[in-house]
């Protein structure tokens, strides 16, 4: 009977010993997958980060490339009017004077500021006669067309401003632990 006790307890711890070998090594397998994880975990975090700022640097470029845009776009009749307003440089009134210095733009220009400036052309081109080219001319009768028409752009731009959306991005700045 001592053998079979002896036997039994041998087995016994075996069985002990096969038990711990298991749980320690699921553990330890456990613990190097949990470490594997959480290195993938911050691969991924800072890829997301890298990918993240590219994203935002791609952003501010064309923004800024926007704005440099923005700035340098003249509507054509906007240019067309300064063209004319060069051309007409000569024997002006006072009154023609000042309001040519408001044309802008944008226009100061009241719709009865534009009428009287569009009659003090036409006058100009019957007064003048031989002293102003056919070029002065020509200018004198185009430039109330093309101030109105610079006017309908500028409006026009000024809402599309208004409604130009703005992308925000909003971060994260405590991230999980880990």
């Amino acid at each position: 009977m001592a053998v079979q006790w002896q036997i039994a307890l041998l087995l016994f711890s075996a069985f002990l010993s096969f038990l711990s070998v298991a749980f320690f090594t699921r553990l330890s397998r456990r613990d190097k997958e949990q470490d594997h994880k959480r290195d993938e975990a911050d691969k991924k975090i800072e890829q997301d980060t890298h990918a993240r700022e590219d994203i935002i640097s791609r952003l501010l470029k064309l923004e800024m490339s926007l704005a440099v845009i923005d700035e340098k776009v003249i509507p054509i009749s906007t240019a067309l009017q300064a063209i004319l307003v060069k051309e007409l440089t000569h024997y002006h009134t006072p009154i023609m004077d000042e309001l040519m210095t408001r044309i802008g733009p944008p226009s100061r220009l009241s719709d009865e500021e534009e009428e009287l400036l569009a009659l003090a052309l036409f006058e100009r081109t019957q007064d003048m006669g031989l002293l102003i080219s056919s070029s002065e001319r020509d200018a004198a009768f185009i430039l109330p067309a093309i101030m109105r028409r610079a006017k309908a752009e500028c409006a026009l731009l000024e809402s599309v401003k208004a409604q130009t959306y703005v992308l925000k991005f909003v971060t994260v700045e405590n991230l999980p632990a880990r």
